[in-house]
C-alpha cells in the first residue's frame, strides 16, 4: 500500500484545515496511470496507458486495450489480477501492488 498526497474530484490537492491531506493512494495513482498518456509527465515520460485513445475507436481490441492496461501497471509495479472489459468500454479491474 502506498501513501501519498491525495487529489479531490477535480483532481486537485485536497485540503483540510490549510494543510494537505495525505492517505492510502494506490486507487488514485492506478486511476492517473490509466488517464495518463506517455509523455505527459516528464519526470517519468514513459508511463502512462492513455484509455482516451482506446475510447470510441473500431480499430481497438479488448485484447490489445487489456495488453496495454496491464504494460502500463506493470511500469510502475502494479500487476492486473483480473480485467475483464465490456463491449461498451466499462471495465472491471483487480490489481496488486508488487513490492
Amino acid at each position: 500500500m502506498r501513501e501519498d498526497f491525495l487529489l479531490n474530484d477535480d483532481k486537485e490537492f485536497a485540503t483540510e484545515d490549510g494543510d494537505f491531506i495525505t492517505g492510502e493512494s494506490d486507487d488514485q495513482h492506478v486511476e492517473l496511470l490509466l488517464v495518463l498518456h506517455k509523455g505527459e509527465l516528464k519526470e517519468n515520460p514513459t508511463i502512462g496507458v492513455g484509455l482516451s485513445n482506446f475510447i470510441g475507436k473500431q480499430t481497438t481490441s479488448k485484447a490489445n486495450m487489456k495488453r496495454e492496461i496491464k504494460v502500463g501497471l506493470q511500469a510502475d509495479n502494479y500487476k492486473v489480477k483480473t480485467i475483464d472489459i465490456e463491449d461498451n468500454g466499462h471495465f472491471d479491474l483487480d490489481y496488486e501492488l508488487e513490492e
